[in-house]
């Protein structure tokens, strides 16, 4: 209905004009005010044709000689008429000051975080970080990202310097007593390794040798010997167990008691090599070099960097099949702490919603042609008869009124026209 308001108008100014016309010609109609009706009619019917006629032209093309060439104005004027499009979004709708302005109205940082804490939000965040994290998994075994990290290894740990600030961070724990903690670490995994069969089996290998070496050095020794073994003087088995028990003890000692002598005399002694490293003694330089060296070379040789990057692989994709992992769950209760934290931190807010203005305005500055390139090419796409359709379906109800207000318009002027004739 609304779209036919244009035409009904007219049709209505045009058929009361026909009909009154008629009947006064007829004289059914004799009173002067009915002429003044007609003049209404009249105006109405020829300002509806003037307005049906200026709309139509927007939109297509009459085919009146010398007139048309006017007509169609939006397809003829496209060029122009987009050109004002993009001039009016990019420097009055979205110029950066407009935006910028809107910008400082709204606190980013906060809907940023009320957005995050939705748990449907929340689940999406989530998915995509796994998402990421697989496909950084997937090529973390390329042969290429391995050949590439060993290099970047290589050449960082050739160039950099371990040796001072290794001799002073030595320094500082073992006079700090930081170092205590990994003492008795290493004494209770050398205690627990002292109970393995195998360290057994490796020593009773190693006096068995002894006695072998013993009973080389002469008759009497290896008489001695014999005698003592035959008899059960001598039992390599039970001495192992001995010494294993003894160093067992010793390291319980050296583990409870931080000033035990051989913790003391390592400590003095790590403590003077530290020293020598941090002011560059050539020896001990000498040593780190060397140990960089070696390490390079079995990296190199052993191609320890892919073998990580494969194991790595598979324990990320691992880790990242799920929520309920180890590694998901601690990302996912970190992600809620920070969300928590900023919420409660105005001072932290703050400073992200400066950081996202000035970032925003950045690239806006730096982009803001790219606004018009979009709006000129999605109208670039459009033909001529996809164009006015569009602008039709969008502004043509309305357009209408204006041909209503022709009719009425004209028609009352007519009236108005018609009375001042009349008087």
């Amino acid at each position: 209905m609304k779209n036919n308001l244009g035409s009904i108008s007219l049709l209505i100014a045009f058929l009361g004009l026909v009909l009154c016309e008629g009947l006064l010609r007829m004289d059914v109609l004799t009173h002067t005010g009915w002429r003044i009706v007609v003049a209404g009619f009249e105006a109405a019917t020829i300002g509806g044709f003037a307005d049906w006629f200026a709309v139509s032209a927007l939109f297509h093309e009459i085919p009146i000689p010398f007139i048309r060439k006017h007509t169609n104005i939006i397809a003829k004027n496209r060029a122009k008429l987009t050109e004002g499009i993009v001039d009016l979004v990019t420097n009055k709708w979205l110029s950066p000051e407009i935006i910028a302005e809107k910008l400082n109205e709204v606190d980013l940082a906060k809907t940023i975080l009320d957005f995050l804490q939705e748990p449907k939000n929340q689940q999406n965040a989530i998915g995509l970080i796994q998402k990421i994290g697989l496909q950084f998994a997937n090529d973390l075994d390329n042969p290429k990202f391995a050949e590439a990290l060993q290099k970047i290894l290589r050449e960082q740990i050739a160039t950099i310097d371990l040796a001072t600030p290794l001799g002073t961070w030595l320094e500082k724990a073992i006079k700090d007593g930081d170092h205590h903690k990994l003492w008795e670490l290493i004494l209770e995994e050398s205690a627990s390794a002292l109970t393995n069969p195998d360290t057994k089996e490796l020593l009773l290998s190693k006096l068995e040798v002894a006695a072998e070496e013993y009973a080389k050095k002469g008759l009497l020794k290896k008489t001695v010997l014999f005698l003592a073994e035959k008899t059960g003087g001598i039992d390599l088995d039970l001495i192992a167990d001995d010494l294993l028990e003894k160093a067992q003890e010793l390291m319980a000692e050296a583990k409870s008691d931080a000033s035990h002598p051989i913790r003391a005399k390592f400590d003095d002694w790590l403590l003077e090599f530290a020293h020598e490293l941090s002011v560059g003694d050539e020896k001990s330089v000498a040593i780190i070099k060397n140990l960089k060296e070696r390490l390079m070379q079995h990296v190199e040789e052993e191609k320890v960097v892919h073998a990580l990057l494969l194991k790595s692989k598979e324990t990320l994709t691992a880790q990242l099949q799920n929520t309920e992992t180890p590694m998901m769950q601690f990302l996912i209760t970190k992600l809620n702490h920070i969300l928590y934290d900023l919420k409660e931190d105005k001072t932290t807010q703050d400073k992200i919603n400066v950081w996202i203005r000035e970032t925003v305005s950045d690239l806006l500055v730096k982009f803001h042609s790219e606004i018009g390139n979009m709006v000129r090419s999605s109208m670039m796409k459009l033909n001529n008869k996809e164009l006015v359709e569009q602008i039709e379906e969008k502004v043509g109800g309305d357009l209408q009124y204006i041909r209503l207000n022709g009719a009425v318009v004209g028609g009352l002027v007519g009236i108005v026209i018609a009375l001042l004739k009349l008087l």
